[in-house]
């Protein structure tokens, strides 16, 4: 079935929608063409508009400038998080720029750091909107200043704001994205959903399973995430044991010594950052994963940094990964990698790519909405109709918005492997899960979803 198809039925079963430039080539300097929007109506039955159409309202007027605010860690342990989504925003802003802007108003980056606390983003967040009058909001990493941000988005409702990275399931299983609050990337939930099928479908006679996890809310909700679809789909699974760090802690010797001698088939962690580099070089000395495979659902962000440190044969999750789709037949993530890499000496890992996606969701949805009402310039109210039925091209993926505000995304997850002219591990073989395998349908909450699932 062509691409174009598959992308239309999707959109169908969410019940309609627009969909933005279908071609897979899309290149980097395309993205601010003239867009290409398909009405995609229930029926079926669908249109074609260009941005270019004359408009037929004379309000509001068309802008000349537009802020938008990026927030995320440039600081701390999360900045191995924030600096490359920042690196990201910066680089295609300046593409979008150079290309007419969004909509024909030149974009201006208002970046902001997202150290401090959910109190402070708050703050931030007050400041940015009431004071700094930006026209979009793009964060956050933590999903602690997610879950304090978005209710007070909501009761302002005045700011288009989108959630690029933080990966909570509350957001989408509590409702707290109705009028202004978007998230262009999947949950923990969808996350370990896509581990556990693939952990199934590679390494079935598995038995035994150990967790170590950092003791905070992201922590545990993987654990949970993970087991409690692990346990459906594999129920004699045995959880030999669950292990809990403090955030930052540098010695794991002991964790290790409780692992070697619990024998598991696998151990499961969702540690990332210094915590995830500083267990898996301890565990690689102490020869954990001689006899033990290690997963990682937010092992991709780290491979890079992890060289010879991070073994074969590990799987490892993306949501992301810089070789998928195909640079060799995808014009626009082949551009992007090369672009990325000459600028900044790494190629993108996963939440550079979450940013392109919450940038070129705020772009098309603009732009879309522009075309779709025919104004110059859309309120705030047209772009929050357009952006929970679009789907458009992103380097990583394509990605299909729902009416609960949540992307509905796909993901990769692959085995770590040596590939001569790199200097760390790459995921060979990897797969990609579809949006379809991985997300909830809108209004099914994840518990429920479990419950649906077949093992």
């Amino acid at each position: 079935m062509a691409e174009g198809s598959v992308l239309r039925r999707d959109l169908l079963k969410i019940g309609g929608g627009f969909l933005v430039g279908l071609a897979a080539g899309y290149g980097l300097a395309s993205l601010t063409a003239p867009r290409q929007v398909e009405v995609v109506k229930p029926s079926g039955a669908s249109e074609t508009i260009t941005t270019a159409t004359s408009r037929t309202q004379a309000a509001p007027a068309k802008k000349q400038k537009m802020k938008i605010a990026v927030v995320a860690f440039q600081t701390g342990a999360a900045s191995v998080f924030g600096v490359p989504a920042i690196n990201m925003a910066k680089m295609l802003v300046e593409k979008i720029n150079a290309s007419g802007g969004i909509n024909g108003a030149q974009v201006e980056l208002v970046v902001k750091d997202e150290a401090g606390g959910a109190d402070q983003m708050v703050s931030l967040y007050r400041q940015l909107v009431q004071q700094e009058g930006v026209d979009a909001y793009i964060g956050l990493i933590s999903s602690a200043d997610c879950l304090a941000v978005a209710p007070v988005a909501e009761e302002l409702g005045s700011t288009l704001t989108v959630f690029f990275d933080c990966a909570t399931k509350r957001l989408v299983d509590d409702r707290m994205m109705k009028k202004v609050t978007f998230r262009t990337a999947s949950t923990t939930f969808m996350d370990n959903l896509a581990v556990v099928r693939y952990l199934l479908s590679t390494k079935p006679d598995f038995k035994r399973v150990v967790g170590i996890n950092q003791d905070y809310a992201y922590g545990r909700d993987n654990w949970q995430d993970f087991t409690t679809l692990l346990k459906k789909l594999k129920p004699d699974v045995e959880i030999a044991g669950e292990l809990w760090t403090p955030l930052y802690t540098t010695d794991y010797s002991a964790q290790i010594s409780k692992i070697l001698d619990l024998k598991p088939d696998v151990v499961y962690t969702s540690f990332w950052g210094p915590d995830l580099a500083n267990f898996v070089q301890q565990a690689y000395t102490r020869g954990v994963f001689k006899n033990s495979v290690g997963v990682f659902t937010r092992g991709e962000s780290m491979l890079q940094d992890l060289k010879d440190y991070m073994p074969e044969g590990q799987i490892v999750q993306g949501p992301h990964y810089f070789e998928y789709p195909d640079p060799a037949i995808n014009t626009l993530n082949r551009e992007v990698v090369e672009e990325y890499k000459r600028r900044y000496g790494s190629y993108p890992n996963y939440p550079a790519y979450h940013m392109a996606n919450a940038i070129l969701g705020v772009k098309y949805a603009i732009e879309t909405a522009s075309a779709v009402y025919g104004v110059d310039w859309p309120d705030l109210s047209q772009v929050v109709k357009v952006f929970e039925r679009i789907a458009y091209p992103a380097p990583g993926d394509y990605i299909i918005m729902t009416p609960t505000h949540n992307a509905a995304r796909g993901m990769v997850v692959g085995i770590t492997a040596s590939v001569g002219g790199y200097g760390f591990k790459l995921l060979r073989p990897f797969r990609y899960f579809s949006p379809m395998e991985t997300t909830p349908p809108p209004g099914v909450t994840s518990a429920q979803f479990v419950e649906q699932i077949k093992a």
